[in-house]
This record gives C-alpha cells, sequence and structure tokens, in this order.
C-alpha cells in the first residue's frame, strides 16, 4: 500500500518515516519554536511539556532538539511508551544507565534515582528523561516522574570561601 501511494505521488521516500533526519524537521516556525523549547528545559534540568494535535509534529521536533545536545554533556533516556506503568520508565532509566534493574518496583525507583544521580555527579552529564505520549501518564506517574527530580535535594550546599 506504501509503494502505491510512493508511486501515485512521487514520493522517493516515506514522508516523516522513522528515516528522517532531525534538521529537516526543523524547517517551519513551530518545530524550531518546540525544539527550542524543549532544548531549553534540557538544558536548564526542567520538566517540559509539548503538546499539539495528533501530527503535529511533536515527536519530529523532540528528536531536532534531542539533536542539537552534545553528547559528552547529556544523555538521554528515551521511553517511547509511557502505558507500561512506571516500573517501564524506571526499567529504561536503570538500563540506559547500564544498570541491572531490581525486581520490586519501590527497590527500582531508588535505583533510578540513584542512577540518574550519578550520572549526574560523577559522569558529569546531565540525563534528560523524554516521555513520548506522556499525556497518557496519570496523577500518580506524573508525580512519580516530578520525583526522580529530588534526587539531591537533601545534599547540602558546598561552602564557598569569602574574604
Amino acid at each position: 500500500m506504501i509503494d502505491r501511494v510512493q508511486g501515485y505521488y512521487g514520493f522517493t521516500r516515506v514522508p516523516f518515516g522513522c528515516d528522517l533526519v532531525p534538521q529537516c524537521s526543523t524547517s517551519t516556525t513551530p518545530h524550531r519554536d518546540a525544539a527550542a523549547r524543549t532544548a531549553w528545559c534540557i538544558n536548564n534540568k526542567a520538566i517540559g511539556v509539548v503538546t499539539g494535535e495528533v501530527g503535529a509534529g511533536k515527536t519530529v521536533a523532540l528528536k531536532g532538539a534531542v539533536a542539537s545536545l552534545d553528547p559528552a554533556r547529556f544523555t538521554v533516556i528515551y521511553q517511547p511508551n509511557p502505558e507500561v506503568g512506571m516500573r517501564g520508565p524506571y526499567d529504561r532509566i536503570v538500563t540506559s544507565l547500564d544498570g541491572t534493574p531490581k525486581y520490586q518496583s519501590a527497590a527500582l525507583a531508588a535505583q533510578a534515582s540513584t542512577a540518574l544521580a550519578a550520572e549526574a555527579d560523577e559522569r558529569g552529564r546531565t540525563p534528560a528523561v523524554v516521555i513520548d505520549e506522556s499525556h497518557l501518564l496519570d496523577h500518580q506517574e506524573l508525580d512519580a516522574i516530578r520525583m526522580l527530580t529530588n534526587y539531591d535535594i537533601w545534599t547540602p550546599p558546598r561552602r564557598s570561601r569569602c574574604c
């Protein structure tokens, strides 16, 4: 079917397929804006949400933002399907950071938080957890994601020398 559509319209490849390079997607102002805002959220360690109609190009804009990141400074952890419950993102975080996920969910949540902290503190790279289709998450799952950002809340501030 796809071959017939391509032949009919004269496409040399499937438009907006998985092989789309990020530079092709940022040719419109809305895509550039979405990519810039997403990159700003990642650079500032903020939680961000990109919304829009189905097919508007949210995922394509996200790919553009991620492609602009320096891999020496950032580790991108991508969860394509949030409908797997919170175990899915926790598991993805731990495995993406070279860990073996623990079986119990509570232990896995702590392991994911520790892995994120280690990535930032020991390796010096900012972890960016990207959850596609996050509108499918419920309140508890969104709160669990937010709690992952609290790994360093109780770290005492470093004392600076003054005078």
